[in-house]
């Protein structure tokens, strides 16, 4: 009986583990901006239809406008025209006839017009209106790449502090084992009466808070797996499993400062979109440049008549219009004034941008240099730790040295392990902080 219930304990324990998802980063990124609807995201996204459809508007101005009118109107009595005399009757022999009276308008009248006006002056104010939403569109295409672009470094940082988590899980496991294996030695010696109690007593203080720092460290993981699903859109609490096929001794950077700062002078979102709203201010200069001219329009009416023998039947004609406003109190002077400063001003703002971007992809380069010469540093230091280890665990089996020693070294090795996973995924992170500064894909 109590065999068929510890299998059965065995089957629900199996079943109740749920499949952890694994993802690569790239995976989580496009996760990240197409499930989790970023607020960041969405609002770029909308900016982009707003200024799409803007742009759309305003070339639809440039074109001819079609209108049409129609009038039917009742009057009280229709409109007969009486002359006043009466032809002598010789003129009425010659057929000559003349009514007392004649009908010119019926008591319902109706009227039908078609109108086509096509804007000629005004195409220059028009044809810059467009220009700006033209502008504006591709300004906010730029916004949503950069909030993509942010969104992917969010996720790339905590995807690399998962991983060293996870290696300092991994090396704390193997200090446990390690410990515990040297635990039995220490267990040994003091049965043989080669070392003290005490001896026994800090190994199993050592390994107790080895333990504890496993406890964080996995408190740790869940936390930031759970921030992660919920970048992506997945319940907090879903099990996931993270793709890591990297190097552990990756390549130095390939790619010189000066490179760095070029390409994020020519790259970077930031300045792309603020050098296209400075366009923008120009094209506005010129609309109101635009108020100036006279405005032209060409017209074309086609006009139908019924119950009227005032007006024909038919008419139409083809002309122009013009009207020009010659004096508004220097109303459209000081525009241009605004418009020449609100130019400067943001020629001063993309001039702050660029100082303040080369400095961003300064930090970045020099953080990505300083990991990798941390990275190689402490490589050689996994290599001497292991040799302190190995001598030390010979000398103490030798009662050459005390059991502190002992621990110190593995405290050495194993501190040496989780810096160089440290160091190895923070170069891996700061790649992907220069790739940002330089807003490279």
């Amino acid at each position: 009986m109590r065999f068929k219930i510890s299998m059965l304990c065995l089957v629900l324990s199996i079943s109740s583990v749920t499949h952890a998802e694994r993802f690569t980063l790239n995976e989580l990124y496009e996760l990240a901006i197409e499930k989790a609807n970023s607020k960041a995201v969405e609002t770029a996204k909308k900016d982009y239809e707003i200024a799409h459809y803007n742009k759309l508007s305003s070339l639809s101005n440039m074109g001819p406008k079609f209108s049409t009118s129609a009038q039917y109107m009742h009057w009280n009595e229709p409109v007969d025209v009486s002359f006043g005399f009466q032809l002598p009757p010789q003129f009425a022999s010659m057929g000559i006839n003349i009514p007392d009276k004649m009908h010119v308008m019926d008591q319902d009248t109706k009227s039908l017009s078609f109108t086509i006006a096509q804007p000629i002056t005004p195409l220059y104010t028009l044809y810059h209106v467009y220009k700006i939403n033209s502008l504006n569109e591709e300004a906010s295409i730029i916004d949503l790449e950069r909030q993509k672009r942010d969104i992917r470094y969010k996720v790339a940082e905590t995807f690399f502090n998962i991983l060293k988590l996870e290696k300092t899980r991994e090396n704390l496991l193997a200090s446990i084992k390690l410990v515990q294996s040297y635990k039995d030695l220490t267990v040994n010696l003091f049965k043989n009466g080669m070392i003290q109690k005490d001896d026994v007593m800090k190994v199993d203080v050592k390994l107790a808070s080895i333990k504890d720092a496993l406890l964080e460290v996995e408190s740790g993981i869940s936390v930031m797996k759970s921030l992660l699903n919920t970048m992506i859109g997945r319940n907090p609490s879903d099990e996931m499993e993270l793709a890591a096929d990297l190097s552990d001794a990756p390549q130095p950077l390939d790619i010189s400062l000066d490179e760095s700062i070029q390409k994020a002078l020519e790259n970077r979102s930031e300045i792309r979109s603020l050098t296209l709203r400075t366009d923008m201010l120009y094209a506005k200069k010129q609309t109101t440049i635009g108020g100036l001219i006279p405005s032209v329009v060409g017209l074309f009416t086609y006009s139908k008549q019924w119950g009227n023998l005032f007006q024909p039947d038919e008419s139409w004609f083809i002309g122009g219009q013009l009207s020009w406003t010659f004096w508004e109190w220097g109303s459209t002077y000081f525009q241009l004034k605004a418009n020449n400063r609100e130019i400067e001003k943001a020629k001063l703002g993309l001039t702050s941008l660029k100082d303040g971007v080369i400095i961003d992809v300064k930090n970045a380069f020099f953080k990505t240099k300083n990991s990798y010469s941390s990275l190689l540093s402490n490589k050689k230091s996994i290599e001497l730790a292991e040799e302190v280890y190995r001598i030390a665990v010979k000398k103490y089996e030798n009662a050459q040295i005390t059991a502190t020693e002992v621990l110190d070294a593995e405290t050495m090795l194993t501190n040496a392990r989780i810096n160089y996973a440290n160091a190895l995924y923070s170069y891996y992170l700061s790649l992907e902080d220069l790739k940002r500064a330089i807003d490279s894909k």
